[in-house]
């Protein structure tokens, strides 16, 4: 049987498109816009306390449309090539926005129009770069903790600070530099093998046990003679007309060789422990 793995965009891919989609929806726009209405009314650190409620809404109006544009057009590649590489999340995206943070303290400063002096410089830049953070991580959060898992894409909230792929994969050097990344899914197909990777797919001349045996034993499991599939992209076991079969997380269905059933339940349960 072919999965439908072959026809969908990779994971890390699927990621970029659906961090796009989340920074457009509703969730996104309004924790940005409840954000700004805090800081507006409240100023924080005293950010532009002494100027009128209109002109302080004005201000972070602008700052919301900056810190979302940003979000959707440098955010996605960048999360997506982290994910890729399998380097720590949250590092990674606070990095993303301190630049950003630092532009709008600098906008912010002049845009105060009083001499300021060296300690209030400082400090503004500090409420700045705090609350730019802040705003990133909760959305992050929000992403990863909802938007994924309800999107088929299967993380885990640790993954985020501690994220790192499989290693020691020598199969990699049998894929051509494109296609180079973690290994989700490899099909048999005569004496080839297709392997599904997070960046795309290839076919090359291996007998699909070879392949596997070039891949770290907790990365997936042979659950067929002509399939191969990382564990965490197993959700369950069925039977059909008596034959097993495997669900995915995209939703696809691998059939499932009688001598691996215990195997698949128990790789399984020890994911989900």
């Amino acid at each position: 049987m072919t999965s439908k793995a072959g026809n969908t965009a990779t994971r890390g891919r699927d990621i970029e498109t659906i961090l796009q989609g989340y920074i457009l929806s509703p969730y996104c726009f309004g924790t940005a816009l409840v954000l700004a209405l805090f800081i507006t009314i409240f100023a924080p650190g005293g950010l532009f306390a002494h100027q009128p409620l209109w002109f302080r809404a004005g201000v972070h109006l602008f700052d919301t449309v900056v810190f979302l544009a940003h979000s959707y057009f440098v955010l996605p590649r960048v999360f997506r090539e982290a994910f890729d590489r399998g380097w720590p999340i949250l590092p990674v995206h606070i990095a993303i926005y301190i630049p950003l943070a630092l532009v709008l303290a600098v906008v912010f400063a002049l845009v105060e129009g009083h001499g300021l002096t060296g300690a209030e410089i400082v400090w503004h830049v500090a409420i700045v770069v705090a609350w730019v953070v802040l705003s990133a991580v909760i959305g992050l959060f929000i992403f990863w903790v909802y938007f994924l898992p309800h999107a088929g894409i299967d993380v885990k909230p640790e993954q985020i600070w501690s994220y790192r792929p499989p290693t020691s994969c020598r199969l990699q050097d049998h894929l051509s530099p494109a296609v180079r990344g973690r290994v989700l899914r490899m099909l048999a197909e005569n004496q080839y093998v297709r392997v599904f990777t997070e960046r795309g797919e290839e076919l090359i001349r291996l007998p699909l046990s070879e392949a596997v045996g070039l891949v770290p034993d907790e990365a997936g499991i042979r659950v067929h003679r002509s399939h191969w599939i990382a564990t965490d992209r197993m959700a369950g076991v069925k039977f059909e007309s008596g034959n097993p079969k495997l669900l995915t997380v995209d939703g696809s269905q691998l059939p499932v060789s009688r001598s691996r059933v215990g195997d698949v339940r128990s790789a399984l349960s020890h994911r989900e422990m």
